[in-house]
């Protein structure tokens, strides 16, 4: 009974090759179907290479986008109605005064007794003309011709101020400043003082100095610049 169950040798060999030859063929199939897959995530012959970057980034449709001024709390700068570094017509810029001497001329010199005592900054010639009608409206004789040629106010403001000279007749004046301070530097002759004095000479001395040298508060002997009244007292 043990020889009749026992497979002839042929028929092992054959069953050992055909199992050889599925175990071959399923291994294939297998690598196969791995290759096909890597070869659909390549691209294709002229087709650029797309990476991670290339995404476009989209905002949510239920998230609004925020204004770069929510929630800000600077003011927002409006334009000056005068451009920077410019000033009306008739006004001294920024003063930048420099001590020393101001007066860049004299434009009279003249005798004032019986008139008001003055210390003006006429800066249009319309105020200067306000200047001299205060002064001379009760001693209208007395009043200086205009000077030659007529003061650049664009650039030029005019001061007068009363000299009070004592019992020397003064041969001039001029103007200089220290700071805000403003003082009067008068020139006298070369001689001696008379022994008496009646009459003290006082002068009125105008001086055209240049708009931007005046100071922006002057002061002369404790006084600011004002215009004369005509009912002004000498």
């Amino acid at each position: 009974m043990a020889e009749s169950n026992a497979r002839p040798p042929a028929t092992r060999t054959i069953i050992v090759v055909a199992a050889t030859l599925i175990a071959a063929a399923c291994l294939g199939i297998g690598l196969w179907l791995l290759l096909a897959g890597d070869d659909d995530d390549k691209p294709t012959a002229g087709e650029p290479i797309r990476t991670a970057s290339d995404t476009p980034v989209t905002a949510s449709v239920g998230t609004p986008v925020a204004s770069p001024s929510a929630g800000s709390t600077e003011t927002p700068v409006t334009p000056s109605a005068t451009p920077p570094g410019t000033t009306s017509p008739g006004s001294r810029p920024p003063a930048k005064p420099t001590d020393g001497r101001l007066d860049t001329r004299t434009i009279s010199f003249a005798d004032a007794r019986g008139l008001p005592k003055v210390f003006a900054i006429a800066e249009s010639a319309t105020q200067d003309a306000d200047v001299l009608a205060g002064l001379f409206a009760g001693a209208p004789t007395k009043r200086p011709s205009e000077p030659v040629p007529a003061t650049d106010f664009a650039h030029n403001v005019v001061i007068s101020v009363t000299v009070e000279a004592g019992c020397l007749d003064p041969e001039g004046a001029r103007l200089y400043a220290n700071g805000s301070r403003l003082r009067l530097d008068v020139r006298f002759p070369d001689r001696n003082t008379p022994p008496e004095c009646l009459a003290p000479y006082i002068r009125l001395a105008r001086f055209e100095v240049p708009r931007a040298s005046v100071p922006s508060r002057p002061v002369l002997d404790g006084r600011t610049p004002a215009i004369p009244s005509a009912n002004a007292r000498p």
